[in-house]
């Protein structure tokens, strides 16, 4: 008898942690209080690195693209509000970095834009993590530390790769 009140109890409360953190990630709830500031360290931001952002900000976006077999927008009103929240987070970065070159300034501004991007279109959404990846790159910024997967998929999918 005693034996089963052991195990039972500490049995309950994983399950019951299991259950929270899954419906937290169904909800999305998991995405608004994910951190963007551990791990956090500076960046080497130069003239030729915020040169290379206003070089991608120019850019059109959300175009077809043979290469990674992204079709575009599905019309151009979705097209440019998508390119806005990518050229947003661009214009923002390029405002922020030198004065505060760090880690968490790209992936806290980058977690904003994600939190207002609306669309619902899959294409759109990873569309969007593909150019935010290609910033983070231009930014010296290793990874998302799960930001991306948390936000894409509600779970941080590769502590479990």
């Amino acid at each position: 008898m005693m034996l089963q009140k052991f195990v039972a109890t500490p049995l309950a409360a994983v399950a019951a942690f299991i259950a929270a953190v899954v419906f937290a990630g169904c909800t999305g709830l998991i995405f608004y209080v994910w951190p963007t500031g551990l791990i956090d360290h500076k960046l080497a931001i130069t003239p030729e690195v915020i040169q290379r952002l206003r070089d991608l900000q120019s850019e059109r976006k959300f175009e077809p693209d043979p290469m990674t077999f992204y079709p575009g927008a599905r019309n151009e009103t979705e097209r440019a509000a998508a390119q806005a929240a990518v050229d947003a987070t661009i214009a923002s970065l390029i405002t922020q970095l030198p004065a505060h070159p760090r880690r968490s300034t790209v992936l806290g501004t980058m977690k904003v834009a994600l939190a207002n991007f609306d669309t619902v279109e899959s294409e759109e959404r990873d569309r969007l993590l593909g150019y935010f990846t290609q910033i983070m790159e231009i930014c010296g910024v290793q990874s998302s530390a799960e930001l991306f997967n948390v936000w894409r998929y509600g779970f941080p999918y590769g502590w479990f790769l």
